[in-house]
């Protein structure tokens, strides 16, 4: 009873955070508000993997940082606390896994690369189902949840789609998102296969998410990207900059949203550096 208790106590904490001050009810308004809330505020990063310290992926731990305005992480962190959260609301939410890819060969190596969740039970006249699929782990993915049936959608200047299959469902991102689609499983991870998941995508030795910082936030107009030392706003008043001084850079993960509270300056200072020579060996190569 102990840690239930808890765990509301930091959903609550990650509500305030959002804006929600109330328990909110557990309805399909709440839900898109928490998602647009989430999306626009707490950023999708890397930033402590960059550092040498990916964070746990334990959805209490996560929730009880991010609840007290520390950094989340990315997918296993967002849609981790995402899960808990809602289900301390009351909503009915059914765990999913998937992986992104760009091509077919890609699509045939299966790996989990990719925490998700639907929620079911919120029947509406454009969704007679009731099932949603909210994600705040796709970094430029979506803006607020979308039904979980086949078809085309529109979120401001992105266009998406949706094809679902009896085991899952498949997202195509708009042709301006950082990746081209990711394949979702309707089944629960265990334990041992998220920790697993997460120690091969933040291994220091060529993980996925440990190769370059980046650092993404969904606005309702405009995805805004930091990769490395390149700042990129797609959707509208579209814009691209390379932040190569240190205090510009840094400027620029504030601005995203990431906080700086408890890291290490010289740490800082050589990821910094590391990310921008690499930037400097990309431009040459263009």
């Amino acid at each position: 009873m102990d840690i239930l208790l808890a765990m509301e106590h930091e959903a609550a904490g990650y509500l305030a955070r959002l804006g929600l001050e109330a328990r909110p009810p557990a309805t399909v308004g709440t839900l898109f508000e928490i998602h647009r809330r989430h999306a626009e505020r707490i950023p999708y990063e890397n930033l402590h993997t960059m550092l040498g310290d990916p964070p746990a992926i334990g959805a209490a731990a996560t929730l009880a940082r991010v609840a007290t305005g520390g950094n989340a992480g990315y997918c296993f962190h967002h849609n981790g606390v995402m899960t808990t959260a809602l289900r301390a609301l009351g909503y009915d939410v059914v765990p999913a896994w998937g992986h992104n890819w760009d091509s077919e060969a890609e699509r045939a190596d299966v790996y989990v690369g990719h925490l998700a969740l639907s929620v079911r039970g919120l029947p509406t006249a454009e969704n007679p189902g009731g099932v949603w699929w909210p994600d705040v782990g796709c970094g430029d993915g979506l803006h607020e949840p979308l039904p979980l049936a086949a078809g085309e959608y529109r979120q401001g200047p992105f266009t998406y789609r949706l094809d679902v299959r009896d085991d899952g469902w498949t997202f195509h991102h708009d042709a301006q998102g950082s990746f081209g689609a990711v394949d979702l499983f309707d089944e629960a991870l265990t334990p041992e296969q998220a920790d697993a998941a997460h120690r091969r995508l933040t291994a220091p030795d060529g993980g996925a998410y440990a190769r370059k910082l980046v650092v993404q936030r969904r606005l309702p107009d405009a995805a805004e990207t930091l990769r490395g030392c390149q700042f990129t706003r797609t959707g509208s008043r579209a814009e691209q900059v390379e932040l190569t001084t240190y205090d510009d850079w840094r400027d620029g993960l504030r601005t995203l949203g990431i906080t700086l509270r408890g890291i290490n300056d010289d740490a800082l200072r050589g990821l910094f550096d590391r990310s921008l020579a690499a930037h400097r060996d990309w431009v040459a190569t263009r």
